[in-house]
């Protein structure tokens, strides 16, 4: 497939492409109160001028943020991603999207709820390494243009 504008490959198997479409809708309609709060401040462009889409699928797999000008990934992680197994599933997961050109960032729940500046500034500073521009968006937050602590 044609890379366009950052795009990653995201066709999935027949087989599985519909129940891949109605999990990520599902999950939009019900996201964990950090993935709320993180797209509050991820949403309308406010970093760098940049689009992220939310509960985004990639081939067989449904990422929390996506941004495909800067080709990166956000995940937001949970408790579930602590029990036995799921981190051995995680580093598979990102082994994959990496070898897509990806960049993955991770945060737990805890710092997108109790450190939202932090993990938003984090995210602006890969928009930069990726683009390496962050050209200002109007918006109510200036720790998304990169200003500010």
């Amino acid at each position: 497939m044609k890379d366009t504008k950052g795009w990653a490959h995201t066709h999935t198997d027949r087989a599985i492409h519909q129940d891949i479409k109605e999990r990520a809708r599902f999950m939009r309609q019900n996201p964990t109160r950090a993935e709320q709060i993180l797209w509050r401040r991820l949403r309308g462009k406010q970093i760098g001028g940049l689009r992220f889409r939310r509960q985004h699928p990639i081939n067989r797999f449904i990422v929390d943020f996506y941004c495909a000008e800067a080709r990166l990934v956000i995940e937001v992680d949970g408790s579930v991603h602590n029990e036995p197994g799921h981190a051995e599933y995680d580093k598979d997961r990102q082994r994959f999207l990496q070898a897509l050109g990806l960049t993955v960032l991770r945060f737990s729940n805890a710092q997108a709820l109790r450190k939202t500046d932090a993990v938003v500034e984090a995210i602006a500073e890969a928009v930069r390494a990726q683009c390496g521009r962050l050209t200002p968006a109007p918006g109510p937050f200036p720790n998304a243009l990169g200003k500010g602590s």
